[in-house]
């Protein structure tokens, strides 16, 4: 499995996806977040209370309060944006997820996988306690494209995701031997929707289908002209650096003088050894066997003992 800096070495490589949002990078995952693209499977009406409150039962002392009954069939979207008066700008959107129903959702991000790597899609911590469970899949070496997730809801009430939060994230490992992919990937399973009877509007499938999407290089390239990815390399050259500067510390530099007096009372004690014998015996031994054995064992000792302040 990559770790955080296998993922970090990858990135713009064997792996790369856009938007980059740099705090989705965790130990050993990448989490990727809810798009406006997501579909019911089912019928339902929606009432809606204001806010984030909605419910498919009216209230009994509350069929006043409603703002507003949507009615849901299979197949439409079910995001429901909500606008604030004041500023027509700002806009919050939510993914409904219906009792007892699946949904069909496509991330935001596009992901380009490369020929030596593999992964697959788990669940988060923090929604499957909610009462969701989605439909674990693999990704595969070559993959290019939105990835398309189903979520189910095992409750008995609405849950509500807000769009651009986090929701599954993606472990990578590497493979033994590359594959080749012979077949070029849909960016967004449009078959698959389309058997699932997802209501596709005209802008919705170009949308999927512009051509960087079935691209790595093309992923590459998007992801790193982009501002916050161009930062997060930056950071992470920094933090190499702090890194680097946590091992200069009194102790390790008198490790690093014993290593280096070690050295040089072993190479002189044999200079001289070859003066006194008129040969060059010692000196050849020293670097040819000397440095291959002990000075080796003496530096791997060393360098347990050294560590960051």
């Amino acid at each position: 499995m990559l770790s955080r800096r296998d993922i970090e070495k990858e990135l713009g490589k064997g792996l790369s996806l856009y938007p980059f949002i740099p705090e989705n990078i965790k130990e050993n995952s990448i989490n990727v977040t809810i798009s406006e693209y997501a579909w019911c499977q089912c019928d339902m009406t929606v009432y809606w209370y204001g806010g984030d409150k909605f419910s498919i039962v009216k209230s009994a002392n509350g069929a006043n309060k409603i703002k507003k009954t949507i009615n849901y069939k299979k197949g439409d979207k079910s995001i429901f944006n909500i606008h604030n008066g004041r500023n027509p700008n700002s806009q919050k959107s939510y993914l409904l997820l219906f009792p007892h129903q699946t949904t069909i959702l496509e991330t935001k991000e596009v992901i380009g996988i490369g020929n030596s790597i593999g992964g697959s899609v788990h669940s988060k911590v923090g929604i499957v306690a909610l009462g969701i469970g989605d439909t674990g899949t693999m990704l595969g070496p070559g993959y290019c494209g939105h990835l398309m997730i189903s979520l189910h809801n095992i409750t008995d009430d609405i849950i509500i995701l807000q769009v651009d939060t986090t929701f599954v994230t993606l472990t990578f490992n590497y493979l033994h031997t590359r594959v080749e992919r012979i077949s070029r990937t849909v960016p967004s399973h449009f078959d698959r929707l389309l058997e699932h009877n997802c209501k596709l509007e005209t802008d919705d499938k170009t949308y999927f289908d512009e051509d960087w999407k079935g691209n790595l290089s093309l992923i590459q390239e998007k992801m790193q002209n982009s501002s916050e990815y161009q930062e997060y390399k930056k950071n992470i050259k920094k933090n190499a650096w702090k890194e680097l500067k946590g091992y200069v510390n009194k102790k390790n530099l008198i490790a690093l003088i014993a290593v280096i007096g070690v050295f040089s009372f072993l190479f002189l004690g044999s200079y001289y050894l070859d003066l006194k014998t008129g040969q060059s015996i010692w000196v050849d031994r020293f670097l040819n066997v000397g440095c291959s054995g002990l000075i080796g064992s003496i530096l791997i000792g060393i360098w347990k003992f050294i560590n960051k302040n």
